[in-house]
């Protein structure tokens, strides 16, 4: 055996293998070289490495323990050891399978396996437990220990919250009695307490995804962190409360901290509070804390104490001489510092002076004064607003200088009699040294040094005024700089009006006495006006009762004595001067000047016979009631009563039995009342009653009627108390309430025609004559009621009913009232034409009766501008239909004389060039702010009830004239218009479908059916759908007279199919019709019968439509049964299959110009787009095929083309009078793309035969198909399906 062999053997790597407890294998030991056991030595050998030790398992073919086997055959190169039931204090370990040559002891093959017996660790524990306690910044160990497991386990460690691993040192146990530990060595910070680390165990014996955890919690000991605040720097403003907080966060926690200050403890608490903190509090405060871990935290805290400015001027007056230059220094104090500093001057608003030190140059007299050094700076103290303070100091500048100018205040003193005044004297300048102040009075002539002086001093006092303290008094100024100029006042002395003569307080007079007449005297400064009340109300001419006659006197001293006589004469009096009864009361008379009122009064007392008060002549009880008759007078002196009953002579007095009550009370106005009360009311107690009054100037008697209750009595005297634009209120006498006093009242109203003096214009006289039926308003029981929701300056008619249980009273009388105006408009435009001075006024429609002002300005370019009434237009010919629009040429109407022209107006247009030039220039530059001309509009009968202004635009008018036709009217001639249009253009069609058939010979020969189609293709995107049928089937002869029209319009290449955008329409153009409408009616063109749409050139709002080529409108005519059939047959089948049929045709879209033969027109035509199976319309391909169909294209047009026509297709004449047959339907293409049921048949299609009929059917661009008709016509519908005269049914789609 060579080297190389044996070096390639031995160089076999180590095999690991994993097995569990009890579980058989094979350790395979393979050569491919053939050792024979008489030269070679065979060994398996088992190694562990702790305990290290090591065992030879087999030495050749013998096993040395039961628990192995071998397969030994060397001359196949096997040597493998057999393991049963492994163990793993056996088996686990390193074993070697070795081959060595006798006699050399060289190795020769050599196989190794690492046998690992899996088994699984134990689960972990932490050192030192669940719950680590640590000190801050000192280092230690967490210990992760797990027993046993083999292989070893790996132990990892993790923080909670990561994933990272931790580096940590492990010592393998190397068995499975031995723990495997991993030590993590970590230095604690206050951030790690409370972190929790775990580690995790594992090892191959375990199941994927399981592994075994232990987590630890850390309790960390930190050193003490100190917070300071509550903000650093802490301001507070002087004088408040100042809070040092010290936030301690410790663990352990700390009881108390320690408050230093330059060294020295101040406290030891949390908080330690400064009260009325000063400026000298203000420093560096330290807050230190030790919670025992052998390092103490500590912060400072900076208080900063701040205090609005303090201003000091070293003196508080400065005495300077005229002409010297002055300099003051202001010194300020404050924390923050002053933002500004400025001098300010009292009595002086505008003086500032900015900076510290004030300097005046060459100071003079009005120099002098009390200056302001003020210093303001912005604060914000902790906790509170940003705020300004402000601190100053006056410092007063006093000039040498003599007084000028004296002024005594108040300058018009008035005094009442009685009352004290003080009279004040400066002057200006004041003067310095301080002045004397002298007083004078009543100075005549020139002022001499020996006038006598009232007194030496500013204020002069008088204590008491009396009318001898009236006069002129003076002052002046004095120091010994020289005298100051002397000020005079007026003193007045008022006096309140005093009674010379009073009225006597009581006065008795009999009725019918004559002349009577009463007086006051009163004298007052100034002269007192007088009134006469009574009681309390002011007694006025126009009562026509009284007269009153005053006469004032003049007296000296301004005094005034006032005499006046109230004099009982009048119109409204017997005679015109006799007394009467209302006389009776309290009469005043009132004496007023500005200082006071003073009055005297007297109770007049009139002797008269007694007058009836009560307002009704009856009253209503029902039987066993209490009623009570009520008898109300007024008399002087006392009266005396008695009842009577009927015819009865005797008095009744109060009876035994209490059947009649008499009770009789007064007031103080002479009123007496006397009540009868009839208990238990039976039907003997109706009747009339009598109460008789008797006192010492006569004897009257009152019947009073005892009656049962019933229904009320109308209300009388309706009458307007208020009229509103919107509202009216009424007032009533009320009836009789017929005893019940649950009586309510109805007010009913209505609109009637307006009274021709408040007539409004005639357009609205139709509106205003309309009367309305009556409203009920229900006005409960208040009188006065008001009556709303009204229309203004509308008449209405109203009367009032009563009603109560029992039944309602009649109306009242009717009154009729008109509402006011609530509001003028203002005119819509109002223009003005400079060169021709015409005033253009637009107003809406109104039915008010109105009147135009026009006002101008004047003199706008000077201070005295105003606006000036220039015209009044009275007949503005106003419409309640429409808007109006007048004109009237304004001679008065002025312009400005100023360059550039404008609105404003300055002088009178006199017809001069220059002035005319200056009206045209006004429609030049204007000034939008200052208009010069505007217009009013106010109520014809009430000038000063008016609207908003307008203001004119300068230039001619826009806006027309208004039409003098009324609305109404303008619409029926439009709808004239419209039906005269319709029916000249039927009679148009008619005649010329007559002329048509007239040459249907000549024209059968030259016309070509296909010559206006288009193709297929073109056909089948673009055919209108079929036509409206009525479901009767009836011939319809106006359709036909439509054909005749169609046929004629093809000859002049205008046919109204091939040639027109699918709604009918010619492409780019409106709607065909009468001036571009569209004339539809009963379905077909030109038709009568209803359905169509007309079309009006010039209505707005009807114009003509084009249509997207691709487009379709669905006329809604699938919902009505479309047979052209007499008794309504098959054709119905074959419209449904027309429907069909189409929607396989409308699946084209492109648009093809197809050539046709003979020259005949064709147009290319736009595409629709449309699914008559979506939208429920019919389709443009042909349902009626009975014919062969053929194929043309442009090269076969000739003969062939021809002769099918002569052949099969009628002539155009046959059809005239069919209204269908000129509309072209394309044909399907047979030989190539349509496999049609309907090919080549007689018989009617079968409409459900649907299988071959294909969606996506498109016939080539150039095909071009014939349309085969029946040979005859029969002018009526068969109803056989073979019936040669079919129609093809088309729809005219508008």
């Amino acid at each position: 055996m060579t080297t190389i062999s044996l070096l390639s053997c031995l160089a076999l790597a180590d095999e690991s293998i994993d097995t569990r407890e009890n579980a058989d294998l094979v350790l395979k030991c393979r050569f491919s070289e053939k050792y024979e056991a008489d030269d070679f030595s065979y060994f398996w050998t088992r190694s562990v490495s702790n305990p290290a030790q090591f065992d030879n398992v087999a030495i050749g073919e013998v096993q040395l323990s039961s628990g192995y086997s071998l397969d030994f055959h060397p001359e196949r190169g096997i040597y493998d050891l057999q393991i049963k039931n492994v163990s793993y204090n056996r088996d686990n370990g390193r074993f070697e399978c070795r081959i060595k040559a006798k006699g050399t002891g060289a190795d020769v093959h050599q196989e190794f396996h690492n046998l690992t017996v899996l088994t699984p660790p134990h689960p972990p524990v932490i050192s030192p437990g669940s719950i680590a306690v640590a000190t801050e910044d000192k280092p230690m160990e967490l210990t992760c220990s797990s027993i046993g497991g083999s292989p070893d386990p790996t132990i990892t460690w993790y923080r909670e919250g990561t994933n990272a691993p931790l580096p940590a040192t492990v010592l393998y146990g190397g068995t499975k009695d031995q723990p495997t530990n991993a030590t993590l060595l970590i230095t604690p910070r206050r951030e790690d307490d409370g972190a929790r680390y775990k580690c995790v165990v594992r090892n191959r014996a375990m199941n994927e995804g399981k592994r075994l955890e232990a987590v630890t919690t850390l309790n960390v000991n930190y050193y003490a962190r100190v917070e300071v605040g509550p903000e650093n720097p802490l301001r507070v403003e002087r004088d408040r409360t100042a809070k040092l907080e010290c936030n301690v966060d410790a663990k352990p926690k700390v009881p108390n901290v320690r408050w230093t200050r330059n060294g020295s403890f101040i406290s030891s608490s949390l908080v330690h509070t400064i009260h009325r903190v000063s400026v000298q509090d203000a420093g560096k405060y330290t807050c230190s804390a030790d919670n025992g871990l052998g390092k103490a935290g500590e912060q400072e805290l900076i208080l900063d104490i701040l205090y609005p400015p303090t201003v000091v001027i070293e003196s508080k007056t400065r005495e300077a001489e005229e002409g010297e230059t002055v300099n003051i220094r202001c010194n300020v104090t404050a924390n923050p510092s002053p933002v500004t500093i400025e001098w300010l001057k009292e009595g002086a608003p505008d003086f500032r002076y900015s900076g510290d030190v004030l300097t005046l140059a060459s100071v003079r007299a009005e120099h002098a004064g009390n200056y302001i050094c003020r210093a303001v700076n912005i604060m914000q103290s902790q906790g509170q607003e940003r705020s300004e303070r402000v601190g100053n100091s006056t410092v007063a500048l006093l000039v040498r200088h003599r007084p000028g100018q004296a002024y005594i205040t108040p300058n018009k003193p008035v005094v009442h009699v009685g009352n004290g005044v003080t009279l004040t004297c400066s002057a200006n300048p004041p003067g310095w040294p301080v002045p004397q102040y002298r007083w004078f009075r009543d100075i005549e002539g020139e002022f001499s040094s020996n006038q006598q002086i009232l007194a030496q001093d500013p204020h002069y006092n008088i204590p008491k005024a009396h009318l001898g303290n009236e006069g002129q008094y003076h002052c002046h100024a004095v120091n010994e700089l020289g005298i100051g100029k002397m000020a005079t006042i007026m003193l007045e002395i008022h006096q309140p009006p005093q009674f010379l003569a009073k009225l006597q307080q009581h006065m008795t007079r009999r009725v019918a006495d004559t002349d009577y007449t009463v007086t006051c005297s009163a004298k007052g400064k100034p002269a007192p006006s007088i009134k006469w009340l009574k009681d309390g109300v002011e007694i006025l001419p126009e009562l026509n009762l009284y007269e009153v006659k005053t006469n004032p006197d003049q007296g000296p001293n301004g005094m005034v004595t006032v005499q006046s006589m109230l004099k009982f004469r009048g119109k409204a009096r017997p005679g015109g001067n006799q007394l009467v009864p209302g006389d009776r009361g309290l009469y005043t008379c009132l004496y007023h000047n500005e200082v006071n009122s003073a009055n005297s009064s007297m109770q007049l007392r009139i002797e008269h016979e007694p007058i009836v008060l009560h307002q009704y002549n009856k009253v209503a009880f029902d039987i066993r009631e209490t009623a009570e008759v009520v008898c109300k007078v007024q008399a002087y002196p006392k009266p005396e009563f008695q009842w009577q009953f009927g015819n009865n002579p005797s008095p009744l007095s109060m009876s035994s039995d209490g059947h009649y009550e008499i009770s009789t009370t007064t007031d103080s106005n002479d009123i007496y009342t006397s009540v009868l009360r009839i208990n238990s009311l039976t039907h003997a107690d109706y009747g009339e009653y009598t109460c008789r009054v008797v006192n010492s100037l006569d004897t009257i008697r009152a019947p009073i009627r005892l009656q049962q209750k019933g229904p009320p009595e109308k209300p009388t005297n309706l009458r307007a108390v208020e009229v509103g634009h919107n509202f009216v209120t009424l007032s009533w006498d009320p009836g009789f309430d017929g005893g019940l006093s649950k009586t309510k009242f109805f007010i009913n109203y209505r609109r009637v025609a307006m009274p021709r003096e408040e007539q409004l214009i005639p357009d609205c006289a139709t509106m205003a004559n309309a009367n309305s039926d009556w409203v009920e308003v229900d006005c409960h029981r208040d009188i006065p009621c008001k009556v709303s929701s009204l229309d203004q300056h509308q008449s209405y008619a109203f009367k009032v009913k009563a009603l109560n249980p029992k039944s309602v009273s009649p109306f009242s009388n009717e009154i009729t009232t008109t509402t006011k105006v609530s509001r003028i408009p203002q005119p819509l435009q109002v223009t003005y034409e400079p060169s021709t001075r015409t005033l253009g006024i637009d107003v809406g429609a109104t039915c008010l009766n109105l009147i135009a002002v026009v006002e101008t300005m004047l003199h706008s370019d000077t201070p005295m501008a105003a606006w000036e009434v220039v015209e009044t237009l009275e007949n503005l010919q106003l419409s309640g239909n429409g808007p109006t629009h007048k004109e009237k040429v304004i001679e008065r109407l002025n312009s400005p004389r100023r360059s550039g022209g404008g609105r404003a107006l300055g002088h009178t247009i006199d017809g001069d060039d220059e002035d005319m030039g200056a009206l045209n220039n006004l429609s030049g530059d204007q000034d939008e702010n200052s208009p010069t001309v505007r217009v009013k509009l106010c109520l014809r009968n009430n000038h000063e009830h008016c609207g908003d202004y307008t203001d004119a635009e300068i230039g001619r008018p826009y806006i027309a004239e208004a039409s003098a036709l009324a609305t109404p009217t303008l619409i029926a001639i439009i709808v004239s218009c419209i039906v005269f249009a319709l029916f000249a253009g039927l009679l148009l069609m008619f005649c010329r479908c007559k002329r048509n058939q007239s040459k249907k010979s000549a024209a059968a020969k030259d016309y070509e059916m296909d010559s206006v189609r288009p193709s297929i293709v073109a056909a089948q995107q673009n055919q209108a759908p079929p036509p409206y049928y009525p479901a009767s089937g009836l011939d319809n002869k106006a359709l036909e007279h439509s054909m005749d029209l169609a046929l004629s319009m093809e000859e002049q290449k205008t046919a109204l199919y091939a040639t027109q955008n699918g709604y009918s329409y010619h492409p780019g153009s409106g709607v065909v019709g009468v001036g571009g409408g569209v004339v539809g009616v009963g379905g077909g063109v030109g038709s009568i019968g209803g359905g169509g749409v007309v079309g009006v050139t010039g209505i707005p709002g009807l114009t003509g439509h084009t249509l997207p080529g691709n487009e379709w409108v669905n006329m809604g005519y699938m919902e009505n049964n479309y047979s052209n059939s007499n008794n309504g047959g098959s054709v119905n089948s074959q419209d449904s299959l027309w429907q069909v049929k189409m929607s396989a045709a409308a699946v084209g879209n492109q648009q093809t110009l197809v050539t046709a033969p003979h020259n005949q027109y064709v147009e290319q035509q736009p595409t629709y787009g449309y699914d008559p199976l979506t939208h429920g319309g019919y389709g443009a391909v042909d349902d009626y095929a009975p014919y062969p169909h053929l194929t043309a294209t442009p090269s076969q047009v000739g003969d062939e083309y021809h002769n099918l026509r002569n052949s099969q297709n009628p002539s155009r004449q046959d059809y005239c009078s069919d209204p269908y047959a000129s509309v072209q339907k394309p044909k399907k293409r047979v030989d190539q793309h349509l496999d049609s049921p309907y090919h080549d048949v007689s018989g009617l299609p079968n409409p459900y035969n649907m299988e071959h009929m294909e969606q996506d059917e498109v016939m080539p661009p150039q095909q071009h198909m014939s349309l085969n008709y029946d040979d005859s016509f029969e002018g009526e519908y068969s109803t056989t399906p073979n019936a040669r005269n079919r129609r093809v049914i088309r729809e005219i789609i508008v």
